[in-house]
């Protein structure tokens, strides 16, 4: 009961549309975990994945882990 009365009470984060060069936390954290967990950095060609060696300012879009990045680690384990 009291985490559902929390969870009411917050407010959301306003988003805003200017973004200077920040990066996302979640997509970093992602992507070092693939270290982790044994993955490599990946070269030209796969910049839609988590594990690319650069990832882009101001995006969520590596939170998560691309197809390729799930082989990747099925490979591994």
């Amino acid at each position: 009961m009291v985490r559902a009365a929390t969870a009411r009470t917050r407010r959301p984060t306003k988003q805003t549309s200017s973004c200077s060069n920040k990066y996302d936390i979640r997509s970093v954290g992602t992507h070092e975990a693939g270290h982790i967990f044994g993955l490599k950095d990946l070269g030209s060609g796969h910049d839609n994945l988590t594990m690319y060696q650069a990832s882009d300012p101001c995006t969520k879009k590596y939170r998560s882990l691309g197809r390729d990045d799930v082989l990747g680690l099925r490979s591994i384990y």
